[in-house]
């Protein structure tokens, strides 16, 4: 089985992710947007269950690794669904315009979260089609996660001096962050490739897109058209939102686990 080790490194997202998000979300949790705690603790659930995921296959558990399996196609959605509801949250602070850092970064972290939004559902799709090849499956499920190495390492970076932000006069720090974060990801996609170019594909797919999240930030996501669609976003009603995150996830899951069902021939003739 590949990654043997993998859960450790995905449950060292938690320490990281607390230190990350401690000043801007942990240390102030009563005062913190709902959507910020559905994200929260869906994301919190869905590395938990890829941690499990990984120890319980690597120990031959392979019952408990399959009943994980099952309760992933009902956690993704939501999974989704909290990440859209994120969008839309920053979304509303950009259009007021009353959260210094939102007006400045809001729509264009907007348009990263929304390639990774977009893209999540159909790595997802992959893994389920691909879950009786496990050099495919592990690698669709595991992927995904360098999504999540930029926005934890580019909220790590202010502690160092050059990057340090002590007010909004230093904001522009965040988007070197944001890019030596990507970077790392790209880097760690690219040397998970090389060590099996055959079923590397998947983190080739992510990295290309992290690159492009980059490029996007400087570019699509400072654009006075992009700025003016994402603020209509958080005019969108949430349960159109939280609806639109649970189908496109549902669609994902259905279709996934029905594309990688053994043909009926297939079946007869084993």
């Amino acid at each position: 089985m590949p990654y043997r080790h993998a859960h450790w490194y995905l449950l060292l997202l938690f320490p990281l992710t607390g230190l990350a998000f401690w000043p801007n979300y942990f240390s102030k949790l009563s005062d913190s947007p709902y959507a910020f705690h559905v994200h929260g603790v869906t994301a919190s659930l869905w590395i938990m269950l890829l941690a499990f995921q990984s120890w319980s296959i690597h120990r031959r558990r392979n019952s408990q690794h399959r009943s994980a399996g099952l309760a992933s196609l009902a956690l993704f959605p939501l999974f989704i669904t909290g990440g859209l509801l994120v969008i839309q949250t920053m979304a509303v602070k950009f259009a007021a315009a009353s959260y210094p850092f939102y007006a400045v970064f809001g729509a264009r972290l907007g348009a990263v979260d929304a390639v990774s939004s977009a893209t999540m559902p159909c790595l997802f799709y992959m893994a389920l089609k691909w879950r009786r090849k496990v050099h495919l499956h592990a690698r669709y499920m595991l992927a995904p996660v360098l999504f999540l190495l930029g926005p934890i390492l580019s909220r790590l970076m202010p502690v160092l001096p050059p990057l340090a932000i002590t007010g909004p006069a230093d904001f522009y720090r965040f988007g070197y962050g944001v890019h030596i974060a990507n970077a790392m990801a790209v880097g760690a996609a690219a040397v998970l490739y090389l060590r099996a170019p055959k079923w590397g594909r998947p983190f080739l797919a992510v990295g290309a897109l992290v690159a492009v999240q980059s490029l996007i930030f400087e570019t699509l996501g400072r654009t006075a058209a992009w700025e003016g669609l994402f603020a209509a976003i958080g005019t969108v009603p949430t349960a159109l939102v939280a609806s639109l995150g649970l189908g496109a996830g549902a669609a994902a899951a259905w279709s996934g686990w029905a594309a990688g069902r053994i043909p009926p021939r297939a079946v007869a003739t084993a």
